[in-house]
Order: structure tokens, then sequence, then C-alpha cells
């Protein structure tokens, strides 16, 4: 397999060297689509075989991971080996940079979702020694590698066993949730583990950009970027209701047990990676918060899933200025949500941006909910496909005994679950504008 991918992208590169062409729009989208949809096809081949299952089962796992969401069809990972293991690792890793890639080099430049070229240019390359695009590419992906390097070294310093520390050390920089284990994190009883882990979370669920401006050292910039402080915020607040419920559920628990145990759970939540310490997971806390914490995500320029904070900053700002003209019809009122400026057409694309998302969401429901026994489960299952947070859907919510485990979904639910997994990742509105009919036929 790796043979033949390597022999059609050899193929592809010395036809295609040399040719220099510029994408519009629409091809810039269709090349991204093409991205997310073509590997997992690929890489539904070997987990197929040596699962030991269907081509459909293959194909969720396979998006599952490349999507970072961490929701898997498998029983056990048994049948699949060390192998198979790393590999889920390394789609989740490859996912969470091509996430970082896709926002840099083509959402954000196009407008989409109420992002902007400016907001980018920090981690875009303007030294002229080499392409645009491959210059961009160096740098994000050098960071990236750098980060998943520190995270891996200090999770070695652990007690975590080296293959172990690895695989989840790809999996937390890329926020995904995939174990390298049939457990949950705490069976590997180390405070410190949960400690680097809890910390890097945090990193891939914060903005690219504000760790370049920490790492440069614009200290003006850094404060004024106000998204990646309101992650950091809602993560110790949710961490904080997690470790009330924690030490009220558990008798004779210590109170440094139960917080430690709720900062992790918030940061996974916060972060979409789904990581858990408990049984209960993340239903520990009531499901309005968690889901509607889970549907926002995290950083607009991070690998986290949901709608991102900078467009719920938006949300925010437009309903407050409608809120003041009822007041006052005539003042003259900022276009400001902190540090960021929104003028009326990032508006437009942010309301644009929530409006489909959602009507997203309640499609995946309705098609998850013919197939599945429970709406309830249908809809918790949609948003975790959405939000790419996979074990969001799990154990402990009401009603959960009667929802079945994603190896027991049929096709329907599954395809279902997995393109909504792809949409999640990209802005449904490239997927639009690539299905673009006027442009096709002219």
């Amino acid at each position: 397999m790796a043979s033949l991918i390597g022999f059609f992208s050899g193929a592809i590169y010395f036809a295609l060297r040399g040719r220099a062409s510029a994408l519009d729009r629409v091809s810039s989208f269709v090349l991204i689509l093409t991205i997310w949809i073509v590997p997992p096809l690929v890489a539904a081949i070997p987990i197929m075989r040596t699962a030991g299952t269907d081509y459909v089962t293959g194909l969720f796992e396979a998006v599952s991971g490349y999507t970072t969401t961490g929701a898997s069809a498998l029983e056990s990972l048994e049948p699949i080996g060390l192998s198979g293991v790393f590999f889920r690792a390394q789609l989740q890793w490859l996912g969470g940079l091509m996430t970082l890639i896709t926002i840099v080099t083509v959402i954000a430049p196009s407008g989409l979702g109420g992002l902007s070229g400016q907001q980018v240019a920090l981690v875009t390359s303007t030294d002229g020694r080499s392409t645009r695009l491959l210059g961009t590419l160096r740098q994000v992906t050098g960071a990236y590698l750098a980060v998943t390097l520190a995270c891996v070294v200090l999770l070695l310093a652990s007690d975590l066993p080296p293959f172990d520390a690895i695989c989840i050390a790809l999996s937390t920089v890329s926020t995904g949730g995939f174990m390298p284990i049939n457990g949950t994190f705490a069976d590997y009883g180390s405070p410190f583990a949960e400690a680097v882990v809890a910390v890097f979370m945090l990193i891939g669920a914060t903005s690219i950009v504000w760790h370049r401006m920490v790492w440069e050292g614009r200290w003006p910039l850094v404060r004024r970027h106000r998204e990646s402080y309101w992650v950091i915020g809602v993560s110790i607040l949710v961490g904080g209701l997690y470790a009330a419920s924690f030490a009220t559920s558990a008798g004779g628990e210590t109170t440094l047990s139960a917080l430690r145990d709720g900062l992790f759970t918030g940061i996974s939540l916060v972060s979409t990676t789904g990581f858990i310490t408990r049984p209960e997971g993340l239903a520990a806390v009531g499901e309005p918060i968690v889901f509607l914490v889970a549907l926002v995500g995290a950083g607009t320029i991070s690998t986290a899933g949901g709608l991102k904070y900078h467009r719920m900053g938006g949300l925010f700002t437009l309903c407050s200025q409608e809120l003041q003209r009822l007041v006052y019809p005539h003042s003259v009122r900022r276009a400001r949500f902190g540090g960021a400026p929104y003028s009326i057409e990032r508006m437009k694309s942010i309301l644009s941006g929530i409006v489909v998302a959602l009507l997203t969401v309640v499609a995946a429901s309705l098609l998850i909910a013919t197939t599945e026994p429970a709406f309830d489960g249908a809809l918790t299952a949609a948003i975790a496909a959405f939000s790419n947070i996979g074990p969001l859907y799990g154990p402990g919510w009401p009603g959960a005994d009667a929802w079945p485990p994603f190896a027991d979904f049929g096709d329907t639910a599954k395809l279902v679950m997995a393109f909504t997994m792809i949409l999640g990742r990209l802005e449904v509105l490239v997927l639009l504008g690539a299905l673009n009919l006027s442009y096709w036929r002219s």
C-alpha cells in the first residue's frame, strides 16, 4: 500500500513539476475537499484488513482518526495489534496538521466563517526564498512537529510505556481521542502524565497565531488576543464544575484528586479531545452545559473542533449592538469584541457559518435517528461527530443504556457520521462553494 501511494504521488509530482498554475477560489475548495476525502478512503483498507471487518467500518475508523474525532467502531484493539494502534495515532496527528494547513492556506484567506488573511499573517511565509504556500507549510509543520516532540519527551519522562507515550502524544497535540489501550487515561495511574497531557491539550486548543506571538515576544499582540484566554478560562471553569461533581459523587475522595480529574476532563472537553479519567466520563456534568461547550469548541486557528470562540464573540457583539439599538437608536457603536474588529461583512460570514453548521447537526441527527433506537443518542452522536469529540457519545448519560455502541451502528449511520466528521473539520461553506453549479457550468 505504501509503495503504491508513493508511486502515484511521485508520478503526479514529476508530471506537474515546473508548471506554475494559480488556483482560483473554487479550485482551492475542491483541492481541500480532495485532501480530506481521499486519504481516509485509502487508509480504510489496511484498517479493514487488520481488524477483519467490513470496509464501511474501516472507513468510519479512518475518518474518525483523520478528523481527530476519536470515535471508534472497533469492539477491541487486540485484532489490529500495535501496528494498527500506531497507524490510528499517525492518522490523528496528520489530521491535526492538515487542519492547521487548511485553515491557514485556504479558509482564512478566503474569508470563510469570519476569518481573514490578516489573522494568519504571522504564520505565513514572506521571505521570498520559496513560494508562499511552501514557506507556510514549512513554518506550520515545523512548529507542529516541535510541539509534538516536546510532548513525547515529557511523556517519556513519566512512567508511561514508551509506545503508549508516543501514541498519546500524537493524539494529544492533534486533540484527537484515540487511546492506545482499551480503557481510560486513569488506567496508567500517572498524575505527571495527566498534567503533561492537560497542558498540551490546551496548547492544541489555542490559536497557533497566539503561540507565535508568545514565541516571538510580541507582548502587546499577546495581550490583545483574547480568544486564547477565553479558551483557557472556560477550560478552568468547566474543570471546576467537573471537580465539584466528582467530589460530591464519590464518598471519601480527596479534594485534590477530584480537582485534578476535574481540570483534566474540563480541558479535554473544551479542546474536543475526549480523554477521560473516570467511568462516567464527560457525562458527570449536565447535558446542556456539555453539549454547548462541545459545540463551541476552542480556538479558531487550532486543531480543536467546534464552532470556535471567535464566532461566538462575533455573535455576542451583534446581539449586544442590537440590544443597544433598542435604547439608543442613533448612537455610534464600536464593532469590536475585545481586540478583534468585526465588520458587517465579517458578521454576515460568521452568521452564515453558524447557521449552516447548526443545520448540519440537525440533519445528521435526523438521519442517524432513522436507523438508531433513540433520538437523544442520535443527537449526541451528531454533536460528537461535528465537534470532532467522539468520546462524547458514551456511557453516563440518561438513557445511554439503550444507545448502541459505534460498532453496532448500521452502515447508513456510520456513513452519515463519517461525512459529518469531515464537515466538522472543514467549513461547510467550503463544500457549498465547491459544488457551485454556476461555476462548473461556466
